[in-house]
């Protein structure tokens, strides 16, 4: 394809009104493949007009969005990028999986918010052998993502609902930790196994688009920013790796890949180091502004829209976590907790009747708990942990 050539764009406006894009100039690679424009609709839109094309369809509108699922249907792998805490975001994601199931597509999510080692605790809750809350515990969700794990629950649910296998993609922090340090080139032999062996190194374009991150927290060495450059290309190549084997593994499935989106619009990182890997069709779908992907290839853009998931319920406890539990470091003034009697320096013991070891478990224990409900909290006060003396309290939440 000539560097002439426009990149498909198509805009959705999710719930929304109008939305305005302008087409990206770029030049696909051999594995990606659109469907042709489309205007307000779902009319063919031909080649864009100069300037900024103003397109808005409503996915409730049947017919235009079965021509979104079917610009995706036939691709063997469909990315799906986001803003990690934006709701609207992960609403997009889900109504193109349930598009695609729905249209007889047989899926397969890979997804960067799960590290590739606990596999098994994914498998085990897709069986229904573990619920919810193990899951998350076992996976370790909160002390490696930390995102709030609402934003994605649909999409999980969903999944489990339909039997859609989930593919923790993502490189273990661990193994992030080995390269920050080390950099690529630092890694053990057993090590720099677990990686490609064909592993394209970063290109220069790949450099310039990653340095004004790293310079947003000031300038420091090059060989920092060189670590910092090796990190990306680990979990690029990390997730296209994982993401390799299952479709090989599994050739009849098309896998719709779930991270943020600097992974995926950009076709020097995931999406050309996946084509790299297996043969197929890609197409990139992402939210927000054209403006903000600059320099991306992308198939269908997505609008975004103001939405936002329920507060949650919160104690009014700043909290530590510590070797032996959780620590109350701080109260909030005049808060429920105040006058409730809590006091810096208690250990939380248990919250609404589940035991409390981590900062994960205080997440677990509020995950559905909304401002305004009373919860039970027991805390430890005075003397060691064996001999604290027990306190119960009842507390609103804020």
């Amino acid at each position: 394809m000539t560097p002439s050539l426009r990149s498909t764009v198509l805009m959705i406006g999710l719930g929304v009104g109008m939305g305005t894009v302008a087409t990206l100039s770029a030049c696909s690679q051999p594995t990606r493949s659109g469907p042709p424009g489309l205007h307000a609709g779902g009319a063919p839109a031909g080649e864009a007009p100069a300037g900024e094309t103003r397109l808005a369809m409503d996915p409730n509108d049947s017919r235009s969005f079965s021509e979104l699922i079917a610009g995706l249907t036939g691709k063997r792998v469909v990315f799906v990028g986001e803003s990690h805490d934006r709701y609207d975001h992960h609403l997009n994601q889900l109504a193109i999986i349930r598009g695609l199931r729905e249209g007889g597509v047989d899926l397969a999510l890979g997804m960067e918010f799960f590290q590739e080692p606990f596999q098994s605790h994914l498998d085990r809750y897709l069986a229904g052998e573990i619920d919810e809350k193990a899951m998350l515990k076992r996976t370790e969700y909160y002390d490696r993502w930390k995102y709030d794990y609402r934003l994605y629950r649909d999409i999980l649910t969903y999944a489990r609902e339909h039997r859609i296998p989930l593919v923790a993609l993502n490189a273990p922090a661990e193994f992030v930790a080995q390269v920050s340090k080390a950099g690529l080139d630092g890694l053990p032999p057993q090590d720099r196994a677990r990686l490609p062996a064909d592993m394209s190194t970063a290109a220069a374009g790949y450099e310039a688009r990653l340095r004004p991150i790293f310079e947003m927290h000031g300038k420091v060495s090059d060989e920092r920013f060189r670590r910092f450059v090796d990190v990306q290309t680990l979990w690029d190549e990390h997730m296209a790796r994982v993401a390799r084997d299952y479709l090989q593994a599994n050739p009849g499935k098309t896998m719709v890949i779930l991270a943020g989106a600097g992974h995926v619009v950009y076709p020097d990182a995931m999406p050309g180091r996946l084509g790299r890997m297996v043969r197929g069709e890609q197409a990139v779908v992402a939210t927000g502004s054209a403006e903000r992907y600059a320099g991306g290839e992308i198939d269908f853009l997505l609008a975004e829209r103001d939405v936002d998931l329920p507060p949650p319920g919160r104690m009014g406890l700043m909290l530590a976590g510590e070797e032996n539990g959780v620590t109350v470091s701080g109260v909030s003034p005049a808060s429920p907790a105040a006058n409730a009697g809590f006091r810096p320096g208690d250990r939380v013991l248990s919250i609404a009747g589940e035991r409390i070891r981590g900062m994960d478990d205080v997440k677990l224990a509020l995950l559905d708990r909304a401002p305004g409900e009373e919860v039970w909290v027991e805390v430890g006060r005075g003397g060691t942990a064996a001999r604290a003396k027990r306190h119960g309290r009842a507390l609103t939440l804020l």
